[in-house]
């Protein structure tokens, strides 16, 4: 499937994007960040000549921030926050056919993720267009900035500190190369790479905040961070959608700044060369430092044709550490215990498959790092399964966990589990 998944290069409203010093911390859509066309035909054509000066001080102080020299720079387009709504929407429906937001969607529902009654596609264009307050566009090479007022004020400055920054990474590291675009049915993946470019960015951000914001304008971020309607559709997210927009910041902070800990900038540079490639590796570095990649699983090609005539695959997609945590939380597992069933995650591959009439069947097998790690998370999902009210089936067999999640009219719990067992026994075909 097309996974839903955030690959816009944002700057979040400062209640996301780490604007204090210690931020703490889906599959999201597509979101490829927007063309020029709809956004500047609005928007006006650059900043005042006073504002421009900011603009040229700001660039050469995250340049020695980051250790990057920019060869040329572009000037930022000013919005409101009504024209980026609109191209936010726009821009959201040509880069997510409706097809393929309906699979995310699926696959959603059928871990209980999302409410029966949801639109993923309402969902995130509500919290996009109440959260983001800059992006910058690697495909069209502009950088645009949302102004409350049409003035420069600390927080027009810092967010611009933080999309400059992607400025940069794009001039050296060519951004589009990074494959988010490719990565349809890896959210996991995308989620990773996204966090080593939102986590570098956020670094910079905060340190030229630091630098360079008095304590007044410091207090005005903050105010600004807590407006009661933004806050409001915070609060009415689902997690999913939440938290996966969160970690790329949160946790691609913690990250870049164990690689720059180590190496500095030229770490950091290395990095954008090999991306991490899981969630895993971001919320534990010293996995990415060994070069310790997922366990890759593949499900069968015939899989949707073993539970009968009428069967066929629909979606496919990676969870990954992050997304099996969260899923266990909202199953009401504790979240420490959420935390260490998912911390011995190794890989993950599911298929949504169809039946007739409503009736599907979400297959998940996971790779574990030892048998132990394998009947924590069994241990775990299955009482997640049981706290979001799902009919489900796990098994386990050494270190491979492999659940079924059926609706409608699917197959019997014995002949699903004979299915689920042969795929977590080493010699399944």
């Amino acid at each position: 499937m097309s996974a839903p998944r955030l690959i816009r290069l944002i700057a979040l409203s400062v209640a996301l994007a780490a604007c204090s010093p210690a931020p703490t911390g889906s599959r999201q859509p597509t979101n490829q960040p927007p063309g020029s066309t709809s956004s500047t035909a609005s928007g006006s054509p650059g900043p005042s000549a006073d504002d421009a000066t900011t603009y040229r001080q700001i660039a050469a102080q995250v340049q020695a921030l980051r250790g990057l020299d920019a060869a040329k720079r572009v000037e930022p387009a000013i919005i409101d926050r009504t024209t980026l709504q609109s191209n936010l929407q726009a821009e959201f429906d040509k880069d997510n056919p409706t097809t393929e937001i309906a699979k995310g969607e699926a696959i959603e529902k059928a871990l209980g993720l999302l409410p029966v009654a949801a639109s993923l596609r309402d969902l995130y264009v509500k919290l996009q267009g109440s959260q983001v307050i800059g992006y910058y566009d690697p495909t069209a090479k502009q950088l645009f900035l949302v102004s409350h007022d049409g003035g420069l004020g600390p927080t027009e400055r810092l967010t611009y500190a933080h999309e400059f920054t992607h400025e940069l990474q794009d001039e050296h590291f060519d951004l589009n190369a990074l494959g988010l675009k490719q990565l349809h049915d890896d959210s996991d993946r995308g989620l990773a790479i996204l966090s080593l470019v939102e986590g570098d960015a956020v670094g910079v951000q905060t340190a030229w905040m630091s630098a360079n914001l008095t304590p007044g304008e410091l207090a005005e971020v903050a105010a600004e961070a807590s407006d009661p309607a933004m806050v409001a559709i915070l609060a009415g997210m689902p997690p999913i959608l939440l938290e996966t927009s969160l970690f790329p910041y949160s946790g691609g902070l913690s990250f870049v700044g164990v690689l720059r800990a180590q190496g500095g900038n030229a770490a950091v540079d290395a990095a954008f060369g090999r991306p991490p490639a899981s969630t895993e590796q971001i919320l534990h570095p010293e996995k990415y430092v060994a070069g310790e990649g997922p366990v890759a699983i593949v499900l069968p090609d015939d899989l949707a044709a073993r539970f009968g005539a009428g069967w066929t695959e629909y979606a496919t997609d990676t969870m990954g550490e992050l997304q099996i945590r969260v899923w266990l939380k909202q199953g009401g597992i504790d979240g420490a215990v959420a935390r260490s069933a998912a911390a011995g995650w190794g890989g993950d591959r599911m298929v949504l498959v169809r039946g007739t009439g409503t009736s599907a069947i979400l297959v998940f097998e996971s790779a574990w790092d030892s048998a132990g790690d394998a009947g924590e998370f069994r241990t775990a999902a299955v009482q997640a399964i049981a706290g979001l009210g799902l009919d489900g089936t796990v098994v386990a067999d050494g270190q491979r966990v492999v659940i079924g999640l059926r609706r409608g009219g699917a197959p019997a719990g014995a002949a699903l589990e004979a299915t689920l067992r042969a795929l977590a026994s080493p010699n399944a075909g």
